[in-house]
């Protein structure tokens, strides 16, 4: 399996493991493109009942979490 697809395997196991609510922020957060993104944040920080320093912490938190799982499912074993 070339190591692209592996780690989008990877990617989709550790997502799994968040919590439904932390899965779903971390999706929408990364939705839509340039201005369209920025909107959603706003709508997702609002929805939360967030600021969106809180909401991009919340976001970098998970971000580096996914990250160190995705690094140590892909890595040879």
């Amino acid at each position: 399996m070339p190591e692209s697809e592996n780690r989008i395997d990877c990617l989709q196991k550790c997502l799994q493991q968040l919590s439904q609510d932390n899965r779903e922020l971390i999706v929408q957060y990364y939705q839509g493109d340039k201005g369209e993104k920025i909107e959603n944040r706003k709508r997702l920080g609002e929805r939360l009942g967030v600021a969106m320093n809180t909401l991009r912490m919340r976001a970098q938190r998970l971000r580096e979490h996914l990250q160190g799982c995705v690094e140590e499912c892909a890595s040879p074993a």
